[in-house]
């Protein structure tokens, strides 16, 4: 399942690095089953509580969705999700929403909701859908005009890019879509930086942002 979400006008919520960060530890936090109190009061916890319940969040067992990519543009998102959990993307979304929403609030000093209602969502029907939706979401910056260079498409600090062409595999699943690529990464590079003109010029998936909102 492809999920997009973004800002209500005319906030650019992601534009800030801290924002970011809470972002990301938020949704690895709200991907496990094991995440029974907020965010918030969890990071009050001491630190041995804190370092035995954050080994239990980490384990995949607990999931509730897999997250396969990630990319996170400076007033909206893409995830690429697949639910291991009957309601599991519905509660790890709305989870992750309202407390992203209570950090940003909290740290501007203003209240109300930051992100549109309902988020959006396409499911994926093959295996090619989702290697092709995935070179979408990494190369998002790139399509959109933040980045000029393709090769920095591989330097972006706010997607999961670096998940797939590095050995770092703390933040999502890479397997599935490796292995489409014979767990090549040189090949998933090539993938990616042969087909970005192509995406920047054609806009793929623009219908995403016209389908049945969810949440």
């Amino acid at each position: 399942m492809v999920i997009y979400n973004k800002n209500i006008e005319p906030l650019a919520t992601f534009s800030d690095a801290k924002i970011v960060n809470e972002f990301i530890n938020s949704f690895i936090y709200y991907r496990s089953n094991q995440s029974i109190i907020k965010f918030s009061e969890f990071k009050k916890l001491n630190n041995k509580i804190k370092q035995y319940r954050w080994r239990e969040i980490m384990s995949p067992e607990d999931f509730r969705v897999d997250i396969l990519a990630f990319n996170i543009m400076p007033n909206h998102y893409h995830f690429l999700i697949k639910q291991l959990n009957d309601g599991g993307i519905v509660t790890f979304m709305s989870n992750l929403a309202n407390s992203i929403t209570r950090f940003y609030n909290v740290k501007n000093k203003r209240l109300g909701p930051i992100f549109l209602p309902q988020f959006k969502s396409k499911r994926i029907n093959s295996i090619e859908q989702l290697v092709y939706v995935s070179r979408y979401i990494h190369t998002n910056q790139y399509a959109s005009g933040l980045i000029k260079n393709i090769n920095d498409i591989f330097e972006c600090p706010y997607s999961s890019i670096k998940e797939y062409i590095g050995d770092n595999k703390l933040l999502i699943n890479t397997e599935v879509i490796l292995n489409y690529f014979n767990n090549d990464r040189s090949k998933f590079k090539e993938f990616i930086t042969k087909n970005a003109d192509d995406q920047k010029q054609k806009k793929y998936l623009n219908h995403l942002h016209s389908t049945t909102p969810q949440g």
